[in-house]
């Protein structure tokens, strides 16, 4: 029986991760801790599931899901942003470092969907949307992102 208390052990929290990988690599939905993840071919389609993205907290946790997002072995991320209302410079600095290492590891590429005004106002103004893809949905994004590969 299960127990919501009980703490897993190392042993079963490996087994839990090679879950989570073979999940992965069948091409199903994975929980992060801000986003849902779904492989499609090389790509990693990342929907987030928070409201705001700012400062320390909206680094951290943006850096740890690009960092997880990384180790899936996936050339290209998605990132769907419809849900995110509002994100600080601070954290359009750690997608610019992502794409960095991706761009020099193996050309890897960044798109951005759904975002909101207030988003791709900020990609505008410090004109990132030269830098990034900025599409209206996930499948514009692959479609982009293919075609440049």
């Amino acid at each position: 029986m299960w127990n919501p208390f009980k703490r897993e052990t190392d042993q079963e929290s490996m087994a839990n991760r090679a879950i989570d990988q073979s999940i992965e690599t069948k091409g199903q939905q994975r929980s992060s801790a801000i986003a849902t993840l779904e492989m499609v071919g090389t790509t990693v389609v990342a929907t987030l599931t928070v409201i705001e993205l700012t400062q320390d907290d909206g680094v951290v946790q943006l850096t740890e899901l690009l960092d997880d997002l990384a180790q899936t072995g996936a050339k290209n991320f998605v990132l769907d942003v419809g849900n995110v209302q509002y994100m600080d410079s601070s954290c359009l600095g750690c997608l610019v470092q992502a794409l960095n290492r991706m761009a020099s590891a193996d050309g890897g590429q960044i798109a951005l969907v759904n975002a909101d005004h207030s988003v791709q106002y900020l990609f505008r103004m410090t004109q990132l949307d030269r830098v990034f893809r900025i599409c209206s949905d996930v499948l514009t994004a692959l479609e982009t992102i293919e075609r440049n590969n």
